[in-house]
């Protein structure tokens, strides 16, 4: 038997703020794929009314994020950790790649990819 689109679960049914919030249940940095856009007053409180009739029985509601709303800093932690991962394999790579260590602008490129 086929589901109705009506029955299948979407994004929007956990809640207006659900792909801003981390799982830490702060505001999720931008880097991390969260699209924020500031929307106007009447517009969040027809939303907010909406997702909170929606899921009543939801013991958090529905979060809200004021526009001056600090990232989370545990988040952020965690992706500068991941960059700063990234750029060093990327180094170890152009480094492996640099098989002719004689090879001086290869190696000028590896320098100038670790900063």
């Amino acid at each position: 038997m086929r589901r109705k689109n009506i029955d299948a679960p979407s994004e929007a049914d956990a809640g207006p703020t659900a792909s801003i919030m981390c799982r830490h249940g702060q505001l999720r940095p931008e880097q991390a794929g969260a699209k924020r856009l500031l929307v106007p007053e009447t517009l969040w409180h027809f939303l907010y009314k909406d997702a909170v009739a929606v899921k009543s029985d939801d013991p958090l509601g529905c979060t809200t994020f004021p526009s001056d709303s600090a990232q989370c800093s545990e988040c952020s932690d965690e992706l500068s950790e991941v960059a700063c991962f990234e750029d060093s394999i990327r180094l170890f790579t152009c480094l492996i790649n640099c098989t002719d260590q004689s090879n001086l602008s290869c190696l000028e490129l590896c320098h100038a990819a670790g900063r």
